[in-house]
């Protein structure tokens, strides 16, 4: 493990899951590219977002799709997310096959 800051620790995080919670009831989950999105409960919605992606586009389709969102949140702590990938990477060897240690 890294010696280093919260906040650059926390910068190695590649993605993140957000929860939305929307106004309308939807009645089905919204599509947006390249957001895996799932439908949690009628008035909200998990995304997965990468580090490389705009959250701006994402609230630019569902506004699109008269989504309007009224709230959102992490759906982990940022800490136990990082750390999980980092577990997740210690147990994928170099040829990208897990290891059975």
């Amino acid at each position: 493990m890294q010696n280093t800051s919260m906040k650059a620790l926390l910068k190695e995080l590649n993605r993140e899951t957000f929860v939305l919670d929307i106004r309308e009831e939807l009645q089905a989950c919204p599509v947006v590219a390249d957001y895996p999105i799932t439908l949690v409960e009628n008035h909200s919605i998990e995304v997965e977002v990468l580090k490389s992606q705009s959250i701006n586009r994402l609230f630019a389709s569902l506004s699109e799709q008269d989504i309007h969102v009224i709230s959102m949140r992490n759906k982990t702590n940022r800490l136990e997310e990082l750390f999980f990938d980092m577990v997740e990477k210690n147990l994928i060897d170099g040829d990208g096959e897990k290891n059975d240690e």
